[in-house]
């Protein structure tokens, strides 16, 4: 599943005119209630859902998005909606600005994996400062759904190459915090074989302690330091490092992350995240 094939334009709203939290999710459970996946299932159900996943932590990403989502027992499809909002409204953002963006989610409980995907596949397209604008400048839910599907075109079929046998191992080096969070997002919302991060040090950090070099290092090391290792599918490697770039800008003129690729010849076995 993909998330241009979640997207539903039936369940898209424009310039809905809430004041507060409460009314926005109530709103967006009557709203995802038209799609006929939901047919048996009643708005009361999906805004308790909604609310419920709300109370655990807010979904409120930043930059004036927040992605509502939750899980039902029963249904077997997602279903994927956006609504945009009037006026900002306050929403326990991350970041502590209000919000009118509210792409939302309502998936299978039995597919956290394939959950997980599309809420991370939403929140990296909205990450791009343009495409937010874009958004809000929308005046009706055609317009909007024309918008997104088009993003999501681009974002699926950019670059594309004919499927070939073969795997890439990537490692990605990175030493600024908030572009790890990022980053990582590109490895859940894609198709890759398998990604795992870990911590790291510098070499630098250990060789200091070394009496003979303790003149030659002082408190400038760096403290964060972690490295992503993936597999990827040799047609997804272009799409994989353009997603990474455009996380973290040009990877040539980039100081805080380093990104290495290598032909993977044998792969045995497999990981299920």
């Amino acid at each position: 599943m993909t998330l241009i094939s979640a997207l539903s334009n039936n369940i898209i709203e424009v310039n809905l005119d809430v004041k507060n939290k409460k009314q926005l999710i109530h709103e967006i459970a009557e709203l995802a209630c038209k799609n006929p996946v939901l047919k048996d299932v009643s708005p009361e159900i999906v805004e308790k859902a909604l609310n419920e996943r709300e109370n655990l932590a807010s979904t409120g990403l930043g930059s004036g998005v927040a992605v509502p989502h939750c899980r039902l027992p029963g249904i077997t499809t997602f279903v994927v909606g956006i609504a945009t909002t009037k006026k900002t409204i306050e929403f326990n953002a991350i970041d502590n600005e209000k919000v009118n963006i509210f792409p939302f989610v309502i998936g299978p409980d039995e597919n956290p994996k394939e959950h997980l995907k599309v809420l991370s596949g939403m929140a990296q397209l909205l990450r791009n400062p343009d495409t937010r604008a874009a958004v809000r400048a929308t005046k009706t839910a055609d317009e909007l759904y024309i918008l997104l599907k088009s993003l999501l075109e681009d974002v699926s079929t950019d670059g594309a190459q004919p499927l070939r046998t073969g795997m890439k191992m990537l490692h990605v080096f990175i030493r600024n915090e908030e572009l790890f969070n990022d980053i990582l997002q590109v490895f859940t919302s894609g198709e890759p074989a398998g990604a795992m991060a870990l911590e790291a040090h510098e070499s630098t950090e250990y060789i200091s302690g070394m009496p003979i070099f303790a003149s030659f290092w002082n408190s400038d090391l760096h403290t964060f330091n972690r490295i992503i290792i993936a597999v990827v599918k040799d047609s997804l490697l272009n799409q994989t490092l353009r997603s990474i770039e455009y996380v973290c800008g040009d990877l040539q003129r980039q100081t805080e992350v380093m990104v290495t690729v290598t032909d993977l010849h044998h792969a045995l076995g497999s990981l299920d995240f």
